[in-house]
């Protein structure tokens, strides 16, 4: 079954393959599966140092390759840090630098692909996770066994061949081969939601209903065929709805983009924001519903929406557009008077011209970290309570402002820079509201949140903070 599976997919890739490697059975025998089929495999192992025995499966992997010829690519890198940095989880920020290694290798070694050793098992925990989580067919589909592009590159596909092979089959595979593994033990903790998914939720459902684990796999077999028609009319639809087009616009004709099912609808509206945005992955359910609802509603005549595009319509269009062109009057919020406002953990203040800045608590849990899903809109931010707590004030931009953006390590940057590179309008930066603590500013809407507001495993409580307009 593992030679099968190799053989429907890899015929058709150029070779060499980066194969991600841990140490464990699955990777392992997948490593050895391609090398006994002539598949040219580049062994690629990233070191989280997240337990201790990272570094003896790093030596167990080096060890292997060497005796058997194969070529192999190793790397480390701080995932605490960086999960401080981005407010990942650990078990996200690991899996980030992960194929961010593996596609760097890739790149540098002309690879046809980058394989991983994903299989059923994985795939049933995946599509669970995804349902827990709020999601549409994609999500329901599982994992493809080629993906591409995918989020790491456009052209190198992301190949998981082993997704119809079973945890036993690779054991015994593992087992008649006498393959050397070291097993990650934290596979077995259940601090971390996919190892919960794992070892309590799918052996309840498989007692409940035996069967479950084929079952739900022949179901997302079936909504990955149906997610593929839907794409496919969707595209049809897209020629029929979209009236024009340039680099920093879309207009749609809002009677026809109406006359189609909702669900083609949405697919509209994901479509044109990836059309000018394509970088951005993150469009909620929530925020498409807010884009359609504003279609719906003809007296609605401007709003801003996500990642930087604004919505826009007449009678018979709607326009997505992005900051960098269309400056609406009152589009942005502004604090004319340049007053420096105190802040609390909760209420409104008015910033003029319609404006408000919303401050309410969020329900949160501590311990909840790695389940919660953290917003992220140009305008809404939710950030850690205590950075708000006594120093924090609602104010315009000044002379020398710096902040600590997410994801830069702890370097600082001008606030003034980051408007800049944040692609906000210049005529309206002078004015722009930010929120400020005692030292540094902690947030600049339509920017980034300083990492000295963000929320991290040790937060104990949220607030959220959301700038609105509210008609006169």
């Amino acid at each position: 079954m593992v030679f099968k599976s190799l053989e429907q997919v890899f015929p058709i890739i150029e070779p060499p393959i980066v194969v991600g490697i841990s140490g464990g059975v699955d990777s392992m025998v997948l490593l050895h599966a391609m090398q006994e089929k002539g598949f040219a495999p580049i062994a690629a192992h990233f070191n989280h140092k997240l337990r201790d025995e990272s570094d003896q499966e790093l030596e167990l992997i080096r060890t292997y390759c060497l005796d058997s010829g194969l070529p192999f690519r190793s790397a480390s890198g701080d995932v605490r840090q960086f999960a401080r940095e981005g407010s990942y989880s650990i078990e996200e920020a690991a899996r980030i630098l992960r194929y961010q290694f593996l596609f760097e290798v890739a790149v540098t070694e002309m690879a046809g692909a980058v394989a991983v050793a994903h299989h059923s098992g994985d795939q049933v925990e995946t599509i669970l996770m995804n349902l827990l989580r709020g999601a549409g067919t994609k999500g329901l589909s599982g994992m493809q066994v080629v993906s591409i592009p995918n989020a790491w590159h456009e052209t190198i596909p992301l190949v998981r061949p082993l997704l119809d092979v079973s945890k036993q089959e690779l054991i015994d595979y593992q087992l008649e081969h006498n393959l050397p593994v070291i097993e990650d033990l934290s596979n077995q903790e259940e601090i971390y939601f996919r190892n919960k998914i794992r070892h309590t939720l799918v052996p309840q459902l498989e007692k409940l209903t035996p069967g479950f684990h084929q079952r739900l796999l022949q179901t997302a077999q079936i909504l990955s065929a149906e997610d593929q028609a839907l794409e496919y009319f969707c595209n049809i639809a897209w020629k029929t709805c979209r009236h024009s087009q340039g680099a920093s616009y879309i207009q749609l004709s809002r009677e026809e983009l109406l006359d189609y099912p909702i669900a083609v609808q949405r697919r509209i509206i994901r479509k044109a924001l990836k059309n000018l945005r394509p970088d951005y992955l993150e469009l909620s359910f929530l925020q498409v519903e807010a884009a359609l609802d504003f279609v719906r509603t003809p007296t609605r005549k401007s709003a801003n929406w996500v990642a930087k595009v604004n919505l826009s319509q007449s009678p018979k269009l709607v326009v997505l557009s992005t900051w960098e062109t269309d400056v609406v009057k009152n589009q942005f919020p502004q604090l004319l008077d340049h007053n420096h406002i105190q802040i609390s953990d909760q209420g409104e203040i008015f910033l003029g011209d319609g404006w408000y800045l919303i401050i309410s608590p969020v329900e949160y849990t501590p311990g909840q970290f790695d389940r919660t899903e953290i917003p992220g809109e140009d305008f809404l931010v939710w950030m850690d309570r205590s950075a708000i707590m006594g120093n924090a004030v609602l104010r315009s931009r000044q002379e020398g402002d710096m902040i600590k953006p997410l994801g830069m390590g702890g370097s600082s940057m001008k606030v003034s820079d980051m408007m800049i590179n944040e692609k906000i309008p210049a005529p309206y930066r002078e004015d722009w509201p930010l929120i400020s603590g005692k030292d540094m500013v902690l947030w600049v809407p339509g920017g980034r949140l300083s990492q000295e507001a963000s929320i991290t495993g040790e937060s104990e409580s949220l607030v959220e903070l959301k700038f609105i307009r509210r008609k006169k």
